[in-house]
């Protein structure tokens, strides 16, 4: 019997939308007004290394959240940059609300879907945040008044790893009080979410709206391309 369901945020609730050339410009302005020369090349370099994290295994550090202060400081230092720590507490700032201006869409049938299982179950989140904290993901919620539908928020920011760390989806475990296969996790990325949620017990349904091959090792419990096709399972489950 299913008590309990946790979603996944990105490509799950919200459309993939990503931040990066605005923050680019946000920070080349920066320099620019302490007239601190870099080449654009060299900037949008190192935003790829030490921004976007692509030189990082997470497995290799045991998928510690990495915070966006952290990241600043990494382009700094590939750059050869130094800055005062409150500067680059400005900039950390301004990257982080960047997606109060431009929130990204619900994806389709998310609203309709958390209105109906939320009248039967106790529903949670379990997001890894990029350089956007949790506290303006649930501003955004907020604001498309989907907050109330949610007993539990968990984002890797707030808990100190990213998934599929197993004290993201234990976190939840513990808060619904219920037994691991009495929750279902709904997430797009087998790697993160089916393999996270299947490490602890957790039941996992797979929303693959791209056609991405299932991996031979990481095995969802169920598979749908829609996140309203989740209310029949879970249906039928029960």
């Amino acid at each position: 019997m299913i008590e309990a369901i946790s979603f996944d945020l990105w490509n799950t609730l919200f459309e993939n939308k990503f931040y990066s050339d605005i923050r680019l410009k946000i920070f080349t302005k920066f320099l620019k007004e302490r007239k601190i020369s870099c080449s654009f090349e060299d900037v949008r370099s190192a935003f790829n290394m030490g921004l976007k994290l692509s030189n990082i295994n997470l497995e290799d550090i045991n998928y510690r959240h990495i915070y966006t202060e952290e990241r600043v400081s990494e382009v700094l230092n590939i750059l050869n940059v130094r800055l005062t720590n409150s500067d680059k507490r400005l900039i950390t700032d301004e990257f982080e609300r960047v997606m109060l201006t431009e929130p990204p869409s619900l994806k389709t049938g998310v609203k309709q879907t958390l209105e109906e299982l939320s009248s039967n179950y106790k529903i949670g989140l379990i997001s890894n945040t990029g350089i956007t904290p949790g506290s303006f993901i649930k501003k955004v919620f907020k604001e498309y008044n989907i907050l109330n539908f949610f007993q539990i928020l968990v984002f890797s920011d707030e808990i100190g790893f990213y998934k599929p760390c197993s004290i993201l989806f234990k976190t939840v475990i513990k808060k619904f009080n219920c037994k691991p296969s009495n929750i279902i996790h709904i997430g797009d990325i087998l790697e993160t979410d089916v393999k996270g949620a299947k490490q602890c017990d957790m039941k996992a349904i797979w929303i693959n709206d791209s056609s991405y091959l299932q991996s031979e090792e990481i095995k969802p419990d169920y598979k749908i391309k829609r996140i309203s096709e989740s209310i029949e399972i879970i249906k039928r489950l029960n």
